[in-house]
């Protein structure tokens, strides 16, 4: 019976090849589409999985709560805590330091580089998978002065040379021994460095349980509760801090360190990466259901061409569920056909769609990037599982409708297409079919151009400064007393304009302090950003002072005087600021100016209160502001001023404007991703359409042959047969609004800018559907319309 049943499947499918071919393709993009994203998924929530003891890691967190301001949400944790924690908390494992990201000038031979890495304990080795190449790690990370370093290192300083044992001068001060390869880390970790070298013990020992200035990773002991661990860290913290009474610390579960980090007011706010995943997972869901809809309508479309064929087999004893397997086993062939040649059409554009995401893919390890793990069994599972369940959906509705059929009323030649299947009539199901299909379109287009505005908003926004043809590189070691002559003969370097100092990147701002003021009221403690800098730096950046002047090398006292941006002189409430005395981090100077806002961080978030501070002498980077006519051209001449300054030093620089757009280079890939899918979404949708548009025109043949007789006009059947779709379309786009605005305002809120949910949004989204339907149904009902009448009245 299977044997026959899947003879006479291959024959329908061979013997309406134009049917069997928009019904693959469609379910073909459909998977494909699905799979891409269910692939993208599975990279997404691997992230740090690859830690053997993963579920029972954790990171130290502090909730800061000034008494005038929204909680505040940071990694940074009390030195101290790491022995403390493994010696009050008998949950607690282990614990370990970790140092935020350290930029180190390495010394080796002729080359000289400036590395990032980070400070831990030996601890860190025990709790992270990061293994060992070469190098023992009972012993790593015990000794002073020892390196451990990735293989990427390993390749660029010693070539295929054994690298342990071999001696790096860091900083100009210090020789370390390497004592260590570690593999290269995977880009899903992250955790990132290329190398780590052991904490210094004076650093630890005069380590104030007031400062938070380091992160903290714990592991918990097998079956320990996180959540009683937590409690014991709180109280723990009560018995060191007995005075902060706005500090309150808390674990976080190393599986969210990557997709939940939206935190708000002291609490996880839902957004973070899972919001795309999440997102994502119903955008795969939505183009599987346009493909399943596709195929269920193209069935039951198909209903009077099959009547015949199901009357005469119940007339000769076939019951219906014998025609049901046989409805079924059809779809089921055809589903498997389309996952075949979804699985090639995946294989052909995951390159492309790596390059897309910014991933390696050829002799990439496979960490790294987005494939398909033959190896793994459960790949093989899941998608059979998923192509069998795609089958039986999308077969079971029209397999059902065709056996219904009554053999007496289709032998005769009476019209099927109205067949009642319980209480739903077969062109109502067919239509409410059509219209979910362009709804899930329609909101996925919507979403599309919300996320596309978003990204252009972030990247036309106003900064308050100007990031264009600005680069920063790290001045490091520049001895201070050169510091001014190596300004003055950068800024006399051809093509540049300015040249400034800073302490930050200007992608966010690391430092922070409570300052002080004569005249605070009670409980009116503002959490401000320090901003250490020199004179130049407002007209290099273009940052516009509001009131007062500018830093002055000529006054000696604006080394410790301050100018505020907008937000301090509000959050502060300070109706006088210039030359209101002010003390930050111990030192006391005057308010001497009042900058008008701008971003030092994420627009995520609002604008901080900003302290700038005259403090050359504390600053990492070097900025300079170039005239853009030459930009190759100035970045040699740079390069060749920077190394006669530091001789045999790569010059290791970044444009403003790049690092501004990595940071938001999320939003850019979902933006790029939703355009991609919603495209596909749309073009399965018209495949069904078009198809649905075929079958409209062959059941009315005759009828539109009478019409054109009568002296019906080209524009008359047209719109005959168009305007049933368009009607349908343009529920759907009703239907989809009030979904799409709640799921993209809820996108949004996470933004501080942003942009409006404008009404022209939907009526372009409804306007793009409404023009491809009568694209795709427009050429079928032209079709009709030109043909002969004649021929048109002779059709049976």
């Amino acid at each position: 019976m299977i044997r026959n049943n899947l003879k006479i499947a291959c024959r329908t499918l061979l013997r309406h090849r134009i049917y069997s071919g928009i019904n693959i393709s469609g379910l073909a993009v459909g998977l494909a589409t699905t799979l891409l994203i269910l692939l993208w998924i599975h990279h997404e929530i691997s992230y740090d999985r690859f830690h053997t003891q993963h579920d029972r890691i954790y990171r130290v967190m502090l909730n800061l709560s000034p008494p005038s301001d929204a909680t505040q949400t940071y990694e940074s944790v009390p030195m101290p805590m790491a022995d403390a924690l493994k010696r009050e908390i008998p949950g607690v494992a282990r614990a370990t330091r970790f140092s935020w990201g350290e930029r180190t000038l390495f010394s080796f031979g002729d080359k000289s580089i400036t590395e990032e890495g980070r400070s831990v304990e030996p601890d860190f080795l025990k709790i992270f998978h990061f293994p060992l190449l070469r190098g023992n790690p009972a012993t790593a990370l015990t000794e002073p002065n020892t390196l451990l370093i990735t293989e990427r290192l390993a390749r660029k300083y010693f070539g295929a040379t054994n690298p342990v044992g071999k001696v790096i001068h860091i900083d100009q001060s210090t020789d370390c021994k390497v004592v260590g390869v570690l593999a290269d880390i995977p880009t899903n970790s992250t955790l990132r460095f290329d190398y780590l070298r052991p904490f210094q013990a004076k650093k630890i020992q005069s380590a104030d349980w007031a400062d938070n200035n380091i992160q903290v990773f714990v592991m918990l002991t097998p079956g320990a509760s996180a959540e009683a661990v937590q409690t014991q860290l709180q109280r723990m913290t009560r018995r060191h801090l007995p005075t902060m009474k706005d500090r309150a610390y808390f674990l976080q579960a190393m599986n969210d360190w990557y997709l939940r980090t939206d935190f708000r007011n002291g609490r996880y706010a839902g957004g973070g990466r899972i919001v795309y995943v999440r997102l994502f997972g119903l955008v795969a869901l939505f183009v599987l259901l346009i493909a399943c809809i596709n195929f269920m309508n193209l069935s039951t479309a198909r209903a009077m061409q099959r009547a015949k064929e199901v009357g005469v087999r119940k007339a000769i004893g076939a019951n219906q569920s014998m025609l049901i397997r046989q409805f079924l086993g059809e779809s089921l062939l055809l589903t498997f056909l389309a996952g075949g040649l979804a699985v090639g059409l995946v294989l052909l554009v995951l390159p492309f769609f790596n390059e897309l995401l910014g991933k390696p893919y050829f002799n990439a390890p496979a960490e790294n990037r987005i494939f398909i793990d033959w190896q793994n069994p459960g790949y093989y599972g899941a998608y059979f599982g998923v192509l069998l369940l795609t089958g039986l959906l999308a077969g079971l509705y029209p397999a059902f409708v065709l056996s219904s059929f009554q053999p007496v009323r289709v032998l005769k030649g009476l019209r099927t297409y109205t067949v009642r299947t319980g209480w739903l009539r077969l062109p109502t199901i067919r239509e409410s079919l059509v219209v979910v299909q362009f709804m899930a379109s329609v909101l996925l287009v919507i979403g599309t151009v919300v996320v596309y505005r978003q990204i252009r908003f972030i990247q036309t926004i106003n900064l308050g400064y100007q990031k264009e043809n600005v680069l920063y590189f790290n001045w490091g070691d520049i001895d201070i007393d050169r510091l001014e002559y190596a300004l003055q003969k950068i800024a006399n370097t051809p093509g540049v304009k300015a040249v400034t100092l800073a302490n930050t990147d200007f992608l966010g701002i690391g430092r922070k302090s409570y300052p002080t003021w004569p005249g605070q009221p009670a409980n009116a403690q503002v959490l401000t950003g320090i901003l250490n800098a020199d004179a130049n730096l407002l007209p290099t950046m273009g940052i516009q002072l509001k009131t007062g002047r500018n830093f002055s090398r000529t006054f000696a006292t604006d080394t410790a005087n301050v100018i505020l941006n907008e937000e301090a002189v509000r959050q502060m409430k300070l109706k006088r600021p210039i030359g209101q005395l002010m003390t930050a981090e111990g030192i006391s100077g005057k308010v001497i100016g009042v900058v008008k806002d701008f971003h030092l961080s994420t627009i995520h978030m609002r604008i901080e209160p900003l302290i700038i501070r005259y403090r050359p002498a504390e600053t990492q980077l070097i900025f300079a502001r170039i005239d853009g006519h030459d930009v190759p051209g100035t970045v040699r001449a740079l390069e060749k001023t920077y190394q006669s300054l530091k001789p045999g030093f790569l010059f290791n620089y970044i444009f403003l404007d790049q690092g501004y757009d990595w940071m938001y280079r999320t939003e850019q890939q979902v933006s790029t991703l939703a355009t991609w899918f919603s495209g596909l979404a749309l073009f399965i949708s018209c495949l069904g359409l078009f198809g649905l548009a075929s079958f409209a025109v062959e059941r009315r043949t005759k009828e539109i042959g009478i019409r054109k007789v009568l002296g019906a006009s080209l524009s008359g059947i047209f719109m005959l047969i168009s305007g049933e779709f368009v009607v349908l379309v343009l529920v759907a786009i009703a239907l989809a609004s009030f979904p799409a605005w709640y799921v993209m305002n809820d996108w949004l809120s996470q933004f501080a800018y942003k942009v409006n949910l404008s009404w022209w949004i939907f009526a372009l989204a409804g306007s793009l559907a409404v023009f491809i339907a009568l694209l795709t149904v427009g050429f079928q009902s032209i079709r009709a319309a030109l043909m002969n009448p004649v021929k048109s009245l002779k059709t049976e």
